[in-house]
């Protein structure tokens, strides 16, 4: 998730320049304003003004601090979309981008670099000029504003930007999780969802911590992969290879796989005598740290089958051997292997 954002074609432009002339025509106006001791000329907005009101909490679920997720119109109706003020930015995430099925010709190479709150540089892979209605007739609201593509796993579809709310003239209550806008036949409203950013947010948190903790993601292969039997005698010897190869470099690989198919382990038998030279398994413990034992545990008949046959198959082949202590120290840890290869 990209929290906050900087960059992007905002109005200050892409350019050194721009942006110092976006800084210094502020300033200049701050300046002559003060010094005519009058206030900068306002324009006349041609709407009634946008209150909020006490009952127009009821239907939220109080305490609360959730962000603000609703769901718009743009080419299609499109959920998870994130309100963020502290974004310079509107971004759509690319698999969001694909199930729109927008004409790949309106997508805009012209794109900058973002800047995340983390200082982390993050490039988009295009931009595009959608239209983007919120509301709901008569009182909705319709703009065109870009959206720049971002292709990263995230819990949204959407981050609606400080720009495309400006320009919608919108006006939110985080408390109520409600915004409001001016439209021709009245103010219209959209009501945040409470349920969702609650379980986006535990989506986000819990995959934060686990790459805190080290865990291991499923990875994705990135093409369709094929499996090769390389001995046509032991159809179980197969190896996978990307399916993008062409058909020359294909067959060039699979006959250099099957080449050399003996430096293949394909059992613990094929791996005798590892020197330690070569690798070696350890436990760094701390002498001066007391060990802790662990309760014994117990398994169901099952369990204990499969541990047993792992240990005879790993002592059969002089993997492990066997040592005997006068307490119990810790339990086997049971893992459950994946079906696939």
């Amino acid at each position: 998730m990209i929290s906050t954002i900087s960059g992007g074609p905002t109005l200050a432009g892409t350019s050194n320049n721009s942006i110092k002339h976006y800084v210094r025509s502020t300033y200049a106006h701050q300046v002559f304003s003060a010094e005519q001791g009058r206030l900068p000329k306002t324009y006349k907005s041609g709407w009634a003004p946008i209150t909020f009101c006490e009952e127009e909490e009821r239907g939220v679920i109080l305490p609360q601090d959730n962000l603000i997720i609703i769901r718009a119109d743009i080419s299609n109706l499109v959920g998870r979309i994130l309100l963020d003020t502290g974004s310079s930015v509107s971004v759509m995430f690319a698999e969001a981008f694909n199930e729109l099925q927008v004409p790949s010709h309106l997508l805009d190479r012209s794109i900058t670099p973002l800047v995340s709150f983390s200082g982390e540089v993050v490039q988009p892979i295009r931009s595009i000029h959608l239209p983007i209605s919120i509301g709901s007739a008569p009182q909705w609201r319709t703009i065109t504003t870009p959206f720049l593509i971002i292709d990263c796993p995230t819990a949204y579809n959407v981050i609606l930007g400080r720009p495309a709310m400006a320009q919608m003239k919108v006006f939110i209550s985080t408390h109520m999780l409600l915004l409001k806008f001016p439209t021709p036949y009245g103010t219209g409203t959209v009501r945040g969802d409470q349920l969702g950013p609650r379980s986006y947010y535990a989506s986000a948190v819990k995959s934060t911590n686990r790459q805190h903790r080290g865990e291991a993601l499923a990875a994705e292969p990135v093409e369709d992969l094929e499996l090769v039997t390389l001995d046509e005698d032991i159809q179980d010897r197969q190896v996978r290879i990307g399916t993008s190869l062409s058909q020359e470099l294909r067959s060039d690989l699979v006959a250099f796989l099957r080449l050399n198919s003996e430096v293949f382990a394909w059992s613990y038998n094929d791996m005798p005598d590892i020197l330690p030279e070569i690798i070696s398994h350890r436990l760094s413990i701390n002498p001066a740290v007391r060990p802790v034992r662990q309760k014994r545990r117990a398994y169901d008949p099952e369990q204990y089958e499969a541990i047993r046959a792992k240990v005879d198959k790993l002592t059969s082949i002089e993997f492990i051997k066997e040592v005997d202590y006068p307490t119990w120290l810790a339990n086997v840890v049971m893992v459950r292997k994946g079906t696939k290869g």
